[in-house]
């Protein structure tokens, strides 16, 4: 069946124009895109556009839909109608937990929904080889063959461990040297590599990188012939205005990479192309970084512009200044006549935490009495950006302190352990007057984080989430978020998941927290590849130089 949309405002991804014309779609394939007055010359069921621009489905070419806390399922209704039609996912973090049977879980579950989920094999997990961390899981090269053999798995995800790569880590040497045979795209994950380091670690067949960036940054990868992923942390006045500069932006891709629920509700890849706009980004390119580019990124050849032979993916909008989808179709089939596929096998990733409740003494320091020279990560209110310094605290009976001071304690627990076993931090800046934070979901190994300055209050919030979840305690009230699927997933629709992590972002922010995006830092607090100091079951780590420091000052 034919169906022919006149009266249309088509928007050239290629040459950066908008031209009036029509376009048909005939088994799910533009058939005929042309300038000017539909002419009545074909039969078929006429769509009347009444002037509305018509853009190609968003594609994100570098994601992790966990970061969204629902299945894929849930993320499929929840992106389609924002207008992104085709992510590659790296899905790590169920990796992270489950090994071999996360990723096949995530890969069977994106199967045959209206969204086209293309996956990415993790090949750092755990994220670094250096013992930063006690792994729950590993994927080794053995794994990373049985998955290049399923449908839609295109590339090998982003080697975090940089320095394991340029160390030449026999492990991560097989995954890589498997990758290249396979043909598989190689991403990269390389926030602090320059020069010569840079140099050898794209030797290994890197071809992107979506990690925080600048004009030197940009320039550099850019001239080493990466593809430079701009994700929301990215899009800022000076990155926006060098980007502009250039004269080939044809390896510039927008990227969502990790967006939570409570920004779901909003938007996903439209919100970083309204963004750039704001910025001074030429609407029309911008919209080429998250279309037109990335498919050629992907090497998908029917996707990415509106043109003959193309599947008919494409949505329309009243006003480019804000990208907020009217309709979008998909193989030419309005959103409200397609059919998502619910989630499968669920089940056996429950109960996958197996610690006892949490107590009081749990957060005891085994320290002395007294005063005593601490090392603390210090943050900013933008990004997880960290550093160090050293403050004075005054113990007793193991316990800190921390009154009058923006100092908050970071544990980290092991979930596989009955017993709470991990490793301890301190936190500047994060400004919390009053109240404890305990997740499970912690990027990527997805041990139990808990933040806070009285104990009490970190004890009642870690019991909140032994079915796994997110949590927030106060004097005066408690809020969760359950994530029962392997503690980091729900399979409820992205409305509620993402109701209620606002809630819990809102109390965070009514005691005292100023960070743009307070969940998002918080869940990277034990990221052991994030620049440049985080927490882990171990204890303090250095992640450039990728070593467990002293917590303490001898």
């Amino acid at each position: 069946m034919r169906k022919i949309f006149k009266n249309a405002s088509i928007v050239d991804v290629v040459n950066q124009r908008i031209f009036e014309g029509w376009f048909s779609v005939k088994d799910g394939v533009f058939e005929f895109v042309e300038e000017g007055k539909y002419g009545d010359d074909l039969d078929g069921e006429i769509v009347d556009l009444k002037g509305e621009q018509v853009l190609p489905v968003l594609i994100d070419s570098h994601m992790h839909i966990e970061s969204s806390m629902v299945t894929p399922y849930r993320f499929s209704q929840a992106v389609l109608k924002h207008g992104t039609g085709v992510v590659l996912q790296d899905p790590h973090e169920m990796a992270n937990l489950f090994g071999l049977m996360g990723v096949v879980f995530m890969i069977e579950n994106s199967k045959n929904q209206p969204l086209k989920i293309l996956t990415a094999i993790p090949s750092c997990v755990p994220a670094s080889r250096r013992k930063l961390e006690t792994p729950n899981s590993r994927i080794t090269v053995e794994d990373v063959e049985v998955l290049s053999n399923f449908n839609g798995v295109v590339a090998l995800g982003e080697l975090m461990d940089y320095n394991g790569v340029l160390d030449g880590n026999d492990e991560l040497m097989e995954i890589i040297e498997f990758a290249n045979r396979k043909g598989l795209k190689i991403e990269g994950h390389c926030p602090t590599l320059r020069k010569m380091r840079l140099s050898k670690y794209l030797g290994y067949g890197v071809r992107s990188d979506h990690t925080l960036t600048n004009p030197e940054k940009i320039e550099e990868q850019l001239r080493k012939g990466m593809y430079v992923m701009i994700q929301m942390k990215s899009l800022t006045r000076e990155n926006v205005e060098y980007i502009m500069s250039l004269k080939d932006r044809s390896r510039i891709l927008l990227v969502t990479d990790d967006l939570p629920p409570s920004i779901l509700l909003d938007g996903h890849l439209n919100l970083l192309i309204d963004r750039a706009i704001s910025l001074g980004w030429d609407p029309l390119d911008a919209m080429a970084s998250a279309t037109l580019r990335p498919a050629v990124y992907l090497g998908l050849d029917r996707y990415g512009i509106i043109a003959p032979g193309k599947s008919a993916d494409f949505f329309t909008v009243s006003d480019l200044k804000r990208i907020v989808p009217d309709e979008v179709y998909v193989k030419g089939e309005r959103l409200l006549n397609l059919q998502f596929h619910p989630t499968r096998f669920r089940e056996i990733f429950d109960k996958s935490i197996e610690l006892r409740k949490f107590k009081k003494e749990d957060f005891r320091i085994d320290i002395s009495d007294g005063s005593h020279e601490v090392r603390v990560i210090t943050m900013n209110d933008e990004n997880s950006l960290t550093d160090i310094t050293v403050e004075r605290l005054y113990f007793k009976s193991g316990f800190a302190n921390l009154n009058g001071k923006d100092i908050v304690q970071v544990n980290v627990f092991r979930r596989r352990n009955s017993e709470p076993i991990g490793g301890v931090g301190f936190l500047k800046g994060l400004n919390l007057k009053d109240g404890a934070f305990a997740t499970s979901f912690s990027h990527d190994n997805h041990n139990i984080v808990i933040v806070g300055k009285d104990p009490e209050q970190m004890a009642k919030a870690g019991n909140m989430i032994l079915k796994g979840g997110m949590a927030f305690v106060s004097k005066d009230e408690r809020i969760l978020l359950e994530l029962p699927i392997g503690g980091i997933l729900s399979d409820e629709p992205v409305e509620k998941v993402g109701t209620k992590m606002r809630k819990i972002e809102d109390a965070l922010r009514r005691n005292g927290v100023s960070h743009t995006n307070p969940i998002l830092f918080l869940t990277v607090l034990a990221l052991t590849v994030s620049p440049k100091y985080k927490v882990s079951d171990l204890g303090l780590i250095d992640t450039v130089n990728a070593k467990v420091m002293d917590l303490f000052l001898k």
